[in-house]
């Protein structure tokens, strides 16, 4: 029961991560020493919904993304991040649920078993599409920072804190399906208790044998008076 107490732990830890990574802004960051040197002290970070900065002041201005404006791997990742998003968080009610110490499905050990598997199922998809998300967001961040068509760019963005939240996430969201597939509780005892064969005491069961008898050679019935 313990170890099911930790695979629900590290499944909200990487559900909670999930959801910090998709609505965090911090996808990509404006680099320092590139935004200084033509805007002065302003820093800019976009995500997955909206796109701000700060000044000086201390002021925030953020502007959401417009659908019309809006590049399409911004739309895959975003449809990525919140399918991700809804499996974790169906996977750890369906933890909840399969675990040993839930009232629920008390009597039904081959259920809870099942839905301990759907529940790493579940979290092993939102790890894939999870990593695939942030990978694909990192490597446009990426080029984008060391092409020579952005090097004259007022602001060149970098990867932000949100694309490590992500990763992180995607790892523990892979830990917890392993640790649901490798426990996925107690089995039932018809499953592993091997069935009782009764032997009366005092007694032992043998292995029928053959008996050979050996029939004598005939003889001649005069020998005997010879």
């Amino acid at each position: 029961m313990e170890c099911q107490m930790i695979c629900f732990v590290v499944g909200f830890l990487a559900t909670t991560g999930c959801v910090f990574c998709t609505f965090w802004n911090e996808w990509a960051v404006s680099s320092p020493s590139a935004s200084a040197s033509v805007l002065g002290p302003i820093w800019a970070f976009s995500g997955l919904w909206s796109e701000c900065m700060q000044y000086s002041t201390g002021q925030y201005q953020c502007n959401g993304f417009g659908m019309m404006k809006l590049p399409s791997y911004i739309l895959a990742i975003r449809a990525m991040m919140c399918i991700a998003l809804s499996l974790s968080v169906i996977g750890c009610f369906i933890t909840l649920v399969g675990m040993e110490c839930s009232k629920l499905l008390d009597d039904n050990l081959s259920a809870k078993r099942n839905l301990m598997r759907i529940s790493g199922i579940l979290f092993l998809v939102a790890g894939v599409l999870t990593l695939a998300s942030v990978a694909w967001y990192t490597g446009i961040v990426v080029e984008d920072f060391f092409s020579v068509f952005t090097q004259d760019n007022m602001i060149i963005y970098e990867m932000g804190a949100a694309l490590y939240l992500g990763f992180v996430s995607s790892a523990l969201a892979f830990l917890t399906a392993i640790l649901c597939f490798c426990m996925p509780g107690p089995k039932p005892e018809d499953e592993h208790s091997p069935p009782y064969k009764y032997t009366p005491t005092g007694y032992t069961v043998r292995e029928p044998y053959e008996t050979k008898v050996q029939i004598p050679k005939s003889k001649d019935k005069y020998s005997e008076y010879v």
